[in-house]
């Protein structure tokens, strides 16, 4: 009898554990899946004002989307050199959306700043475009979400990099 006894215990321990398991498991893959995420992306394009008309001047696009449903407080932006020991560039924003800003769960923003004005700023601290790798927004609570720049991207403000230095 207490060997049933000790079995019918071990079964239901291990019953109960398989199920706290369990249980953790989903907890854990929902918070997952329901975490605040943003997505960085770097890209070159042509400003297009509400009324249809374009603006002239090349412009740099830093932009940054919330996949996920749990919203997002983002307190700066800018590009990340390959280097560390370089530190960060701050791109400063023609207009665009005040800061701090919550980006909601499946909204994204864009922020925009002249080429020249990055490519300026690249010449003055002797760096070149080839120099950039991230783009990054950092959120509120600290943390930093960044994404690699494209080839194409710094291929083509290699180009425009190079146009200024001739024009000079």
């Amino acid at each position: 009898m207490p060997n049933v006894f000790w079995a019918a215990f071990a079964g239901a321990a291990a019953a109960g554990l398989i199920t706290l398991i369990a249980v953790l498991t989903a907890e854990w893959f929902r918070w997952f899946l329901d975490r605040p995420l943003v997505k960085v992306e770097m890209t070159l394009g042509f400003r297009i004002t509400p009324d249809g008309s374009g603006y002239n001047r090349r412009q740099v696009f830093l932009a940054a989307s919330n996949p996920h449903t749990k919203p997002v407080t983002l307190s700066a932006f800018g590009l990340s050199f390959k280097r560390y020991k370089w530190g960060t560039l701050h791109v400063n924003p023609q207009i665009g959306y005040e800061f701090p800003y919550q980006l909601d769960g499946g909204k994204s923003l864009r922020q925009w700043s002249l080429m020249e004005d990055l490519l300026k700023t690249l010449k003055k601290d002797g760096r070149t475009p080839r120099d950039l790798k991230w783009a990054w927004f950092r959120a509120s609570s600290g943390k930093l979400y960044r994404g690699k720049i494209k080839k194409w991207v710094i291929e083509e403000l290699e180009k425009e990099f190079q146009k200024m230095n001739k024009r000079r």
